[in-house]
């Protein structure tokens, strides 16, 4: 018992690093494998339940500062989060301890894939956070897997080798089998690692570059703003005064915004994209607004993708979260509206989009544009690989404590649909990287213009192709698991 708890103990250490904001890496591979250990060596009933209640401590601290939620509502949140993620060891509990056989190992990796795939797609509103294939982003021949069977891929490979790991600690298999166990393992870590090299072989710039540069509003402009939009939130009235102040910063803010863009247009850049909401203007203000856009826009001959918060006062929707695409002609290519607004902090403000990319041509390349939280869905970004883009702009916000990770994610859907991906963010991580996650640009709060080189010359990947089938492939499976299960029990009765 005291083995146990032990075991139990060093599981629930090693998962506090692996997510959030002090995830060590090289850590998350081997973090379950305590758990799944702790499994393995005894039956007594309160087994999961002491799991279960150490897998919610991790997650109360794991998220503190990352789930933008007050209170005892930040509790239930992570508390779900713990929830769905203990799961996949009460499969492994149920249908792989004491069992000797190596294809044991498959029943951790795929229950945690068809779990997590199952409540990414279908419970939780906030899309893909939480995935561990997240932490080996500055990996760059690891997250290649991605490429091939998206962030469930690789998320297949860390919990396979854990279990893996678990096996081997067990005293059935035998010093013989054992060692098959640590080389089959091996193996196909190698073959992972082998596969992302020669990925990464392929040079960064081979085909047409496109500089741009990205914008982000003024901070000392933005928080004036902020001021009057804070006065408001906190139950002043918004009288003539209020409104006229909120008035005059914004046209500063703004007005500072379109005067970067013409610097940046003279520099050479031939797109400038706006944070998200980096422009504030009232309903009233935006014809005007876009009129003096268009005539910038023609004027220098570029592309402007101007990320807008739009206010409505009394009308509905309350706030407009959308970016508005002009060509060098000054004409609207497009109107984008945030996919997926953040349940809570947006979605009582703001109306959803209609769930299409937007899409503009730009000399001779396929440009694709979503916002910000709309990058957390894979299966909406694989419009990206069906449209056959080149280029996905995504305007971006975010917060210190999120910035790397948020940066991460967005990282990994370039790499699974093979796009260069520019993500000019307010508040945290610019980055622009190719479709392979390589790093061509990347800018870090307060500094509030990046500028790169993109090549546009996007790639069918094999995820691109098949999408979600490998996710579909582990819920499958484990159901086919199960079945067996019960089967074999009810013949043995």
């Amino acid at each position: 018992m005291t083995s146990q708890l032990g075991w139990l103990g060093l599981g629930a250490l090693l998962m506090l690093f692996t997510n959030g904001s002090g995830m060590v890496p090289i850590l998350v591979w081997f973090a379950p494998a305590a758990w799944l250990i702790y499994l393995d060596r005894g039956g007594h009933w309160l087994q999961l339940p002491f799991l279960l209640a150490a897998n919610v401590l991790v997650n109360f601290v794991v998220w503190r500062g990352i789930i933008p939620a007050p209170g005892l509502l930040y509790y239930l949140i992570a508390g779900i989060y713990a929830l769905v993620y203990f799961l996949p060891f009460v499969a492994h509990r149920l249908l792989a301890a004491g069992k000797p056989s190596f294809a044991a190992t498959l029943v951790f990796p795929a229950a945690w894939v068809a779990l997590e795939f199952v409540f990414q797609r279908w419970v939780t509103p906030y899309g893909s956070w939480a995935s561990f294939a997240y932490t080996q982003a500055d990996s760059l021949p690891v997250i290649q897997l991605a490429s091939i069977g998206g962030i469930a891929g690789l998320s297949f490979l860390m919990t396979w080798l854990a279990s893996v790991i678990a096996w081997c600690m067990r005293s059935e298999p035998g010093p013989q089998r054992r060692l098959r166990g640590v080389l089959v393992g091996g193996f196909v870590l190698l073959a992972a690692l082998a596969f992302g090299h020669i990925r990464l072989a392929q040079p960064v710039d081979d085909g047409e570059v496109l500089r741009v540069a990205g914008l982000a509003p003024d901070i000392l402009l933005d928080q004036e703003v902020g001021r009057v939009v804070n006065e408001v939130r906190s139950g002043a009235a918004l009288s003539p005064e209020r409104m006229r102040r909120l008035e005059r910063a914004a046209e500063r803010l703004n007005a500072d915004l379109l005067e970067r863009t013409r610097i940046e247009a003279r520099a050479g850049a031939r797109l400038v994209a706006w944070s998200e909401t980096a422009a504030r203007l009232l309903k009233s203000d935006q014809e005007p607004f876009l009129a003096r856009l268009a005539s910038l826009a023609q004027e220098e001959g570029i592309y402007v993708l101007a990320a807008m918060g739009v206010w409505n006062p009394g009308g509905q929707p309350l706030l407009e979260n959308k970016v508005v695409a002009l060509d060098p002609a000054g004409r609207v290519a497009f109107e984008f509206h945030k996919a997926r607004p953040i349940v809570g902090a947006e979605s009582m403000l703001i109306e959803a989009g209609d769930g299409k990319i937007g899409e503009l041509q730009i000399e001779g390349a396929r440009l694709g544009l979503v916002i910000c939280h709309d990058l957390d869905f894979p299966g909406f970004l694989r419009q990206a690989s069906n449209a056959d883009l080149d280029l996905l702009v995504a305007p971006s916000n975010d917060w210190p404590l999120i910035a790397k990770l948020h940066a991460d994610m967005a990282k990994m859907r370039a790499v699974e649909n093979g796009v260069t991906l520019f993500r000019p963010t307010s508040g945290g991580k610019s980055i622009a990287v190719d479709g392979k996650g390589r790093s061509l640009a990347v800018v870090d709060h307060p500094a509030n213009t990046i500028v790169a080189f993109l090549p546009v010359n996007g790639n069918r990947t094999i995820h691109g192709i098949i999408g979600e089938s490998f996710s579909w492939l582990c819920v499958f499976a484990l159901l086919a698991m199960f079945g067996i299960t019960i089967v074999s029990k009810r013949r043995e009765s």
